[in-house]
Order: C-alpha cells, then sequence, then structure tokens
C-alpha cells in the first residue's frame, strides 16, 4: 500500500503536510509569516521522499480562511520563490464563489508576481482540477496522491490532524 501523509502542523489556523514529493497546505484561519517555515519543512520532507527529487505542492484555501496581512503575503511570495529549483507545479485551490473568492484569487495572483518563482502556479476551483493538471504535467500515482490528498484536506478542516513529533513541526501556534 501508498505511504500515507505525515502531518508537520495541525492548529486551528493551518494544516501543513507531505508525502511522495507532494506538500499541502490547509489555510483555514489566520496566516502568520511564521507559517511559511512549516510550509517549507513540508517541501523539503517531501522532496527527502520523491523518487525524482521533485515536489509538488497544493494549497487548500478553505472558506473562512482570513485574508493574509502585508507581512504574511511577503513572507509567503519569499517562501515561493525559495522553492525555485525544487518545486515543480504549484496549485492553490479556493472552492468558493462570489466576491471573497475573488479576493482570494487576485491575492494569490499577487503573491505570484511578489515572489516571482520560476515553476507554474496556478489558481483553481476545484481539487480535481488541480490534480488533473499536475497529472498532465508528470505527477505519478494521481488516484493515490488524490485519495491521500483528500483525507489530508478532509482531517485538517475536521481538526483532527496529529502532527509529526520531530524538527519538522516549526510553526505552530
Amino acid at each position: 500500500m501508498a505511504e500515507s501523509y505525515r502531518t508537520v502542523v495541525a492548529t486551528s489556523d493551518i494544516a501543513v503536510g507531505y508525502w511522495s514529493g507532494l506538500a499541502t497546505v490547509v489555510w483555514m484561519g489566520t496566516t502568520y509569516p511564521h507559517h511559511a517555515a512549516s510550509v517549507k519543512a513540508a517541501v523539503d520532507a517531501a522532496q527527502a521522499t520523491s523518487t525524482s527529487g521533485t515536489v509538488w505542492l497544493l494549497q487548500l484555501v478553505a472558506p473562512k480562511a482570513v485574508v493574509p496581512d502585508g507581512r504574511s503575503r511577503s513572507a509567503l511570495a519569499s517562501m515561493l520563490h525559495s522553492f525555485d529549483g525544487v518545486v515543480s507545479h504549484s496549485a492553490v485551490v479556493h472552492v468558493g464563489a462570489g466576491f471573497r473568492a475573488s479576493i482570494i484569487r487576485s491575492i494569490v495572483t499577487g503573491l505570484n508576481a511578489l515572489g516571482r518563482q520560476k515553476f507554474p502556479h496556478k489558481v483553481f476551483a476545484e481539487t480535481d482540477e488541480a490534480m488533473e493538471w499536475f497529472s498532465r504535467n508528470g505527477l505519478e500515482n494521481q488516484a493515490t496522491v488524490l485519495r491521500n490528498l483528500k483525507a489530508f484536506h478532509q482531517a485538517a478542516l475536521a481538526g483532527s490532524l496529529q502532527p509529526v513529533q520531530s524538527k519538522l513541526a516549526v510553526g505552530a501556534r
């Protein structure tokens, strides 16, 4: 059986995990600048478990996530830029419609411009769309990855994740 996800950080604001070359983040509440370090820890761990050394990054923005302030946006942009040469593709999924959803998508577009990362970075309305894009661009084992991803996201939103007790658990609050 394929390896299941590993949780780096799980709080009411953020859940960060990884497995076999994929790092994922669920933004659920307030974003703090130090959260970038948790995402970096997951990307580093995902790279260590990747057979190709390449990482795919998928971020899910929950409907009640708070729009990041300027300091947090700057930290996230720097984080994305630091992933050049490691992250193959990055996707943000924001399930939602209307004005608030368009604001979130605008912020992601702005982070993309600020980060100036060299890897493709797109916004999607559904996780399945993002996974299909990843698959078209080389991600293997899409069915297994999607199953793990959905389980991680559901557990994060339910508040039932337990972080691994290691040096990876950084930036928790």
